[in-house]
């Protein structure tokens, strides 16, 4: 016959007729052992989303500042071209090179825009 009660604990449990008290005491070890390893295993699982979160945005921030930067060289690169147009085209009129065979920056297709065509 089965008799259902609880322990001093609060705990559910169901004790057979002749059942002892260690194996109620054994159970209850068990499940503190397992207890503790799921709090063990949870921390470590927490302590590792932190440690992947603080990773992505350090990671973040430095392709943030990685991108200005490149974005700053670019408006650079546009002013030093747009320079070195306007120093060709004052020097093309007193210029004694012949000019048929060499290609301007006007009458060729950005470079950069073409390549990315091709892909």
């Amino acid at each position: 016959m089965c008799q259902v009660g609880s322990c001093a604990q609060g705990h559910p449990w169901c004790l057979i007729r002749g059942s002892v008290p260690s194996q109620l005491d054994e159970e209850e070890e068990r499940r503190k052992r397992r207890r503790e390893k799921n709090k063990v295993a949870a921390a470590r699982c927490r302590n590792k989303k932190k440690e992947r979160t603080e990773f992505l945005q350090r990671e973040s921030e430095r392709l943030e500042l990685m991108n200005a930067e490149l974005k700053t060289q670019i408006e650079e690169l546009k002013l030093e071209r747009q320079q070195l147009i306007l120093m060709l085209n004052r020097h093309r009129p007193t210029c004694i090179v012949r000019t048929d065979s060499v290609r301007t920056p006007e009458s060729e297709g950005n470079p950069l825009l073409e390549q990315l065509d091709k892909k």
